[in-house]
């Protein structure tokens, strides 16, 4: 059996919290504080439990922090919301923290947010590790927003509709390829995300104002995309754009996966990590 397909659910990480930036931020840390530790940034309408299995299969090899975003989780919301304030939130989390120079792991909004930060504190940063990044999503933002906002039940940057469980239920599983194969507890920590995410409309607003093209070929780290062929969210056809503009890039498209590689594609999505995580800079190649 798969790890993290229908089995045992994998146990709640230990969880801590600080002040960044005067929000009373929580975060999920796992491993042993040695070396550069990897920051982990969740996407949205979710929180860092959504890397909960990445944390617990990585922790004997590496230290794993992974914070709620502001206005998602447990953490405080942030006011204004944009990414010059969650950049600065981000750089005050590490420094609450006493935290080295980072890896930065991001997913979908998440990854926009890491290589803005990248780009904005490239001495704090060592490589990155995307997965599925909406750093494309200016250049077409109605049918972004058409994709993940109506998806998730967003009207008109607004807040999320008023809807019973069970729809809420079904909604949250159509990012994905095959949800029948992931346990019944990880819908029950994606619902739980749903219900605190607070600032799902924001993002939205975010990313239509904020185009990120310009500085991705200032990125200066070594780059790891990784996509779930089936995204029907964030398009794996972004990975080819990425790529010509990323001097020191590569990709990783993996079949029958939807939006989230790291809970879809578990062990596959974990391999990549080591041998990204572990290799010599410019030394590990990439799949398309």
């Amino acid at each position: 059996m798969i790890r993290g397909m229908l089995k045992d659910p994998y146990p709640e990480v230990p969880r801590f919290a600080l002040d960044a930036l005067g929000i009373n931020t929580s975060y999920y840390e796992l491993g042993t504080p040695n070396g550069r530790p990897l920051i982990l940034l969740h996407g949205m309408s979710t929180s860092a439990d959504s890397f909960r299995e990445t944390i617990h299969e990585l922790a004997n090899e590496h230290w794993l922090i992974a914070p709620d975003i502001p206005g998602f989780g447990y953490s405080e919301t942030a006011e204004p919301f944009n990414f010059p304030h969650l950049v600065e939130w981000l750089a005050a989390f590490c420094e609450a923290r006493h935290l080295p120079p980072v890896t930065l792991v991001g997913h979908s909004f998440g990854g926009a947010l890491a290589v803005t930060y990248a780009v904005d504190y490239p001495e704090q940063v060592g490589k990155l590790l995307l997965l599925a990044p909406a750093l494309l999503a200016s250049a077409n933002y109605p049918e972004f927003v058409k994709r993940i906002g109506v998806g998730l039940g967003l009207i008109d940057l607004g807040s999320a509709v008023s809807q019973s469980k069970l729809w809420v239920r079904r909604q949250i599983k159509t990012p994905f390829f095959a949800p029948d194969r992931l346990h019944a507890s990880v819908w029950d920590r994606r619902l739980a995300d749903y219900e605190l995410a607070r600032q799902s409309a924001d993002v939205l607003k975010v990313m239509a104002f904020h185009d990120l093209r310009p500085s991705l070929p200032h990125l200066q780290q070594e780059v790891c995309l990784v996509w779930g062929e089936n995204d029907r969210v964030v398009p794996p056809s972004d990975a080819d754009e990425l790529t010509a503009v990323l001097p020191r890039s590569q990709v990783h498209i993996l079949p029958e996966c939807g939006h989230a590689p790291m809970l879809e594609k578990q062990s596959e999505f974990q391999a990549i990590a080591r041998r990204f995580l572990s290799s010599e800079p410019d030394q590990m190649g990439g799949e398309k």
